[in-house]
């Protein structure tokens, strides 16, 4: 999932102090000096998250821990390509991997690479299957579902049986999007009728006003109660759809608590969004590796099951976002601004919603 970043510039350029970074394709030209300890962070190069939250705040927060540590961070097109650096890494002497699979099933070769020489992986907010895997670290994604569904749910409230939804889910590619439909299922079937239930190509705004302008026809002259996406750029291209085909006042859910859909909120065209942690899961990796590179074992809170073992996993928790609690959930952890959010025309919409004076 991709999020326009809010403090993307300043994050790294305090960041570029601290430690050796590559912004953009493969990191691992750099050589490092003696005594360093290499660690590679592998992700998708659409994934602007990547550059915003998760990189900066895992190699900051793993400087503080291992002194000696060096992160290169590598960004790739495809699964082949991220294999390909991985692959680099591992022979210029990384000693752990934090992959953001770009394809969770692809990665796999990869990893067996890894577990071949002996250096931990953890796979990074989306489960690699079927592969020899250390560690897990993401959100509860059943719970990210679940909670989007309810918000549509309580939408509805009492005209449940007058109409139908349609839901948006993520890329097919991503074990997450998978994660979240099931969430969402066990909320909303059995309680309102579905009628399109569709996937969306590499998260893709675009794509998903395609798939929403689809969806729409299959109503077939029922009601549309609500969209149910499982990320906030999905509910910006369903919503293009949404007015191009003349609605207005429809309920519809995203996740990730991006700066554009919590202005969306404020207006009244989003319902929520699903807020996820970012820098706390990405300080949490990091602490998480540091203890692994010094021969800890790390604390972890469940075990995943990908098809080769039980991983030890740590998952942290999401929470609802809506226009009452967008200060206290999402400014004051730090997550964006004020400043972004209520910038140019969303300015008047923060004063009326008591975010600004």
């Amino acid at each position: 999932m991709n999020r326009t970043p809010a403090k993307a510039a300043a994050t790294l350029a305090a960041l570029a102090t601290l430690v050796l970074a590559g912004c953009g394709g493969d990191a691992s030209d750099a050589p490092a000096a003696g005594g360093e300890r290499r660690v590679a962070f592998l992700a998708p190069s659409t994934s602007l998250r990547a550059l915003a939250y998760d990189y900066p705040n895992f190699a900051v927060r793993l400087q503080e821990r291992c002194g000696d540590c060096v992160v290169d961070l590598h960004t790739a097109a495809d699964q082949a390509e991220q294999n390909r650096q991985g692959e680099r890494a591992l022979a210029d002497g990384a000693e752990a991997l934090v992959v953001v699979a770009a394809d969770g099933a692809e990665a796999a070769s990869l990893l067996r690479s890894a577990d071949a020489a002996g250096v931990p992986v953890v796979a990074y907010d989306r489960l690699v299957k079927d592969a020899p895997l250390d560690y897990y670290v993401s959100f509860d994604g059943g719970a990210v579902g679940e909670i989007g569904a309810r918000a549509i749910l309580d939408a509805v409230g009492e005209r449940a049986g007058q109409g139908a939804v349609v839901m948006l889910q993520g890329d097919p590619a991503d074990n997450n999007a998978g994660l979240f439909a099931a969430g969402a299922h066990s909320v909303l079937d059995g309680e309102v009728e579905i009628a399109a239930d569709r996937s969306v190509a590499g998260w893709s705004a675009e794509q998903a006003e395609v798939e929403m302008a689809a969806a729409l026809r299959e109503l077939g002259g029922r009601e549309l109660l609500g969209v149910y996406t499982s990320y906030d750029g999905l509910a910006a291209g369903a919503l293009e759809a949404l007015t191009a085909a003349g609605y207005g006042g429809v309920p519809i859910t995203g996740q990730d608590a991006e700066v554009a859909a919590l202005q969306r909120i404020l207006a009244g065209t989003q319902t929520m969004t699903v807020f996820k942690d970012l820098p706390a899961q990405a300080r949490t990796t990091a602490d998480l590796v540091a203890d692994v590179l010094a021969g800890e074992e790390p604390a972890t809170t469940t075990t995943t099951d990908n098809g080769d073992g039980a991983v030890p996993t740590v998952l942290l928790q999401p929470e609802a976002v809506t226009r009452a609690d967008i200060r206290s959930k999402v400014l004051d952890s730090g997550y964006t601004t004020a400043e972004a959010l209520c910038a140019g025309a969303a300015s008047a919409l923060c004063q009326e919603a008591g975010i600004t004076g």
